[in-house]
């Protein structure tokens, strides 16, 4: 009565915990704070909302950082003790009762790098470790058919990895995942704003003005605008300049190419019955980054295909997790070695 499972979405910008009969109780920016110790060792300040409030304005002593990037754990201690915080924020008797755990991985990363995220939850405290793939969590998460013989296409678009998908009968018969999604437009932006209008602007700023003004499919006739301040590059005094919806996608061109051609490629691998499917039922956009305005409007243009964001994008990997950790034959059907 006391164990209460998990599914957890660890993602590289936000970790999500769903805890069976609840619902998702976490809802955190993946973010550590450390302060150097003056031994070459450090201590952890912060994790999640508070770390993510330090980041640009610590002093030399503390470094604000993501334990994950592109969909994997690039520090292991700190993924662990980042994930152990947050599932004893939502189970305080985790010490005694073990849950097991279904987590969702990007499709595409490597068996060394599911090892680390099931080592990673196992040391954070799970009695048993579930796999799952982001895109399988996302369809279900939005009320998709997986294990019937019908087709169903979704994109989920994240902060470290794009996975596209098509799925049928409990698995995924055409798809990709690239390295590509919100963490790189954010960096394109930085490098643009640099470049055109020599101001030194950091993540969170960069990170704001693509949730403002960005525009996967802006309209010449109706621009939009927003302040961004920073630092001049030359003088190293803070200014202000004006961006526009048309600076942010032109920032974001590269990306913006990627991940259309990664919709290429994964329609171009789907058998004609299939790619029949697609083109009644449409995609579905899942993640954060598919929050990117008018990106519907931009991929639909590209395909051909009627193209619809899910209702909640950034719960519903999650949520999907949620309700395969609560049906174990469609988790037996799912899960990954």
């Amino acid at each position: 009565m006391f164990s209460k499972d998990l599914a957890i979405d660890l993602g590289t910008a936000n970790t999500l915990v769903y805890m069976r009969g609840k619902g998702i109780v976490l809802n955190e920016p993946s973010v550590v704070a450390l302060q150097s110790d003056g031994r070459a060792g450090h201590r952890i300040l912060a994790y999640g909302r508070d770390a993510k409030k330090m980041s640009g304005k610590v002093p030399g002593n503390i470094v604000v950082i993501r334990p994950l990037r592109d969909g994997v754990i690039t520090d292991f201690e700190v993924a662990s003790a980042m994930l152990m915080h947050f599932i004893i924020k939502v189970r305080k008797w985790l010490r005694i009762f073990k849950p097991r755990m279904v987590i969702a991985v990007p499709s595409g990363i490597t068996r060394v790098e599911r090892r680390a995220v099931t080592e990673a939850a196992l040391e954070a405290g799970a009695r048993k470790v579930f796999l799952i793939e982001e895109p399988m969590a996302a369809a279900i998460g939005a009320d998709l058919s997986v294990t019937e013989p019908v087709c169903s296409m979704v994109a989920d678009i994240g902060g470290g990895t794009t996975d596209v998908a098509v799925i049928s009968l409990g698995g995924i018969v055409s798809g990709k995942s690239v390295r590509v999604a919100g963490d790189k437009m954010d960096a394109s932006i930085i490098r643009y704003i640099r470049n055109k209008y020599h101001l030194m602007i950091g993540e969170s700023t960069a990170e704001n003005v693509k949730m403002a003004v960005g525009n996967a499919f802006p309209d010449p006739w109706n621009i939009e605008t927003w302040e961004v301040k920073g630092r001049a590059v030359a003088s190293g005094i803070p200014g202000i300049i004006t961006v526009t919806s048309a600076d942010i996608r032109e920032a974001i061109s590269d990306q913006m190419e990627s991940i259309i051609t990664t919709f290429r490629e994964v329609l171009e691998k789907t058998p004609p019955e299939l790619a029949a499917d697609i083109t009644e039922r449409g995609i579905v956009l899942t993640g954060g980054g598919a929050l990117l305005k008018n990106l519907d409007k931009a991929l639909s243009d590209e395909t051909g295909l009627p193209i619809k964001l899910a209702d909640n994008p950034l719960l519903t990997v999650a949520l999907g997790s949620g309700k395969i950790l609560d049906n174990i034959k469609v988790l037996k059907q799912v899960m990954i070695d």
